[in-house]
């Protein structure tokens, strides 16, 4: 099987970014023909068409799109984070200088003898007899380890803790809930995966059995699995109080177009979310420049007055009261980030599950 190149899953990724397969071009520094090809081979490779075909206007994905979409950002995230983290491990580790290769003699002019005559090769000995070896009984395979997902069901809660995938804001609101939950079934472990907050995350975990729910954001309702929607986090933009848009009454798109933006480095897995929320709100084009997952940093950075910070939910009501920063009065709509639920499908029997559902509300 011919597999997807990381070029074609970036097109795929750019175009979903940018709206349109000219833009995502411009992005690219290639020609439109370039992305539309390697969009026509990402297609051909994986069986499916990726986009809804209209002329003119926005590149809409089909629903295969959308799944290939989350797959896509997912491996080139992980692409990133290998570069990254090899990129940290080169500076850590010391490079020993190589030796000095040893010198080489002074080549002084040979005199090639003819070669010997070839001798004839000995004679081959006779192999041995072959033996016939008589397979054994076969020999029943072990059990597995890890049940399947779909035995998960069948564990008794004894066997099987409750692991919910969840950001570390997202929890906060459930914390006093989830202690009361622990204190009603001591019996029951519970933990938190933190690295599962965003869909594709969600879903692959889901399929692997590796979390029994999830409490994530998303863009609306998800399509790969069925989830619930909890509530809804909107953004907000932070500048410097001296900022030449802190004092305005109200603040348009057409007055952002110059400004740039402080955020999440490439690799978080929030960043996406920030870029499809943008896009749909017409700040698609606004360039980052200072990224970095350090909040710090990036407030540091906004009450510096080099560019607007975005922030939603907990984060927003968290930095966006601290002082030095002062929130816009932005008055077109950029789209808020939902909090779902899903709850793995063989747990929906489980009474304790199910328990722990009802407390988190």
């Amino acid at each position: 099987m011919e597999r997807p190149t990381l070029r074609q899953l970036e097109a795929l990724d750019t175009i979903a970014r940018e709206g349109s397969f000219r833009a995502a071009a411009r992005a690219l520094g290639v020609s439109q023909v370039a992305v539309s090809d390697h969009i026509r081979q990402l297609e051909t490779r994986l069986g499916v068409s990726l986009f809804e075909r209209s002329r003119g206007g926005k590149a809409r994905l089909s629903t295969a799109g959308e799944v290939a979409l989350q797959r896509a950002r997912l491996i080139l995230s992980d692409c990133d984070a290998l570069v990254a983290s090899m990129r940290d491990l080169g500076g850590k580790e010391k490079v020993e200088p190589m030796a000095a290769p040893e010198p080489k003699a002074e080549v002084t002019a040979i005199r090639l003898e003819p070669p010997e005559p070839a001798r004839p090769e000995p004679e081959p000995e006779p192999e041995p007899p072959a033996i016939v070896l008589t397979p054994p009984d076969p020999v029943p395979a072990e059990p597995e380890t890890q049940p399947p997902v779909a035995q998960i069901s069948t564990l008794t809660p004894d066997d099987q803790p409750i692991i919910i995938g969840a950001h570390a804001s997202i929890l906060t609101r459930f914390q006093e809930k989830l202690a009361a939950f622990e204190d009603a079934f001591p019996n029951r472990p519970v933990s938190v995966d933190f690295n599962c907050f965003t869909s594709d995350r969600v879903a692959l975990a889901i399929s692997a059995g590796t979390i029994s729910m999830a409490y994530f954001y998303a863009m609306g309702e998800t399509r790969v699995f069925p989830s619930d929607y909890l509530w809804s986090e909107r953004w907000a933009l932070y500048v410097s109080p001296d900022h030449r848009l802190a004092e305005r009454e109200y603040v348009h798109r057409e007055d952002l177009l110059d400004e740039g933006l402080l955020s999440f480095a490439p690799g978080n897995r929030l960043r996406p979310l920030l870029e499809a929320c943008l896009i749909e709100a017409g700040l698609g084009s606004l360039p980052f420049i200072v990224e970095s997952d350090d909040y710090g940093q990036l407030v540091a950075q906004a009450r510096a007055g080099a560019g607007v910070l975005p922030l939603f939910g907990a984060a927003a009501a968290r930095i966006g009261a601290s002082s030095g920063l002062r929130r816009l009065p932005y008055a077109d709509p950029i789209p808020a980030i939902e909090v779902r639920r899903v709850v793995h499908p063989s747990l929906l029997e489980d009474d304790e599950v199910q328990a722990l559902v009802a407390t988190l509300q």
